[in-house]
């Protein structure tokens, strides 16, 4: 079996109410994974549903259980 040399990558996550997201690339920026995990589709069992509610003065955000 062929033995591939190692390549050199960087990790970008973003950490959100709603999700986590991953987005790996190479060291000429192309990118070559991507997953999310989506708390209310992919963990249901963890009872994380959020809705959130923009108030009138579009400047409050609510997050409220479902």
């Amino acid at each position: 079996m062929a033995e591939h040399a190692p390549r050199r990558c960087c990790l970008g996550w973003d950490f959100s109410t709603q999700q986590v997201k991953v987005v790996a690339v190479d060291a000429e920026l192309n990118v070559f994974y991507e997953e999310s995990v989506h708390f209310d589709r992919d963990l249901p069992e963890f009872g994380a549903t959020l809705e959130a509610h923009v108030a009138h003065d579009r400047a409050t955000i609510n997050l409220v259980p479902e």
